[in-house]
């Protein structure tokens, strides 16, 4: 499958999973090694669950998903660049309104571009990185929007 996200050397591949998750991987094992405290550890992340699911994991599960897999169905089927644009889109829209309703429909425009930067770079990596910072702009506002809320 094209190592598994690129056309490339499988050393790029490992080098990529190594920048993703040797730093948290080792983060784990020196806080563990040096607090001896696992157990805090694990309240933190239950805490910050939510956080780091639409900070990272979504983003990073949804271009897979999106961008990556059906890209590669639609070159297997021979469709067009429109054809994956919409495809992509619409998947992209329609899985945002199971959960954050009708007003995802705003989303057309951002999957649209990531659609078409995708198709440009062939480089999930990069789409992953703009989600991902996307999400992290909107977790910001919806935050201090939740916080001037409550200092009234």
């Amino acid at each position: 499958m094209n190592c598994l996200f690129f056309r490339q050397h499988l050393v790029v591949v490992f080098s990529l999973i190594c920048i993703f998750f040797l730093p948290f991987i080792l983060f784990f094992v020196e806080y563990i090694l040096v607090e001896r405290q696992w157990k805090k550890l694990l309240t933190i992340y239950k805490k910050n669950r939510i956080i780091i699911q639409s900070i990272v994991w979504f983003p990073v599960l949804e271009e897979i998903i999106f961008r990556f897999f059906i890209y590669q169905y639609c070159e297997l089927f021979d469709f067009n660049t429109i054809q994956y644009i919409l495809l992509a889109t619409f998947s992209f829209v329609i899985a945002h309104i199971f959960y954050q309703g009708v007003s995802s429909i705003v989303k057309i425009l951002f999957s649209v571009i990531l659609s078409i930067l995708f198709l440009l770079t062939l480089n999930i990596i990069v789409i992953i990185i703009i989600h991902c910072i996307f999400n992290f702009l909107v977790y910001i506002v919806r935050t201090s929007k939740y916080e001037n809320h409550h200092s009234w």
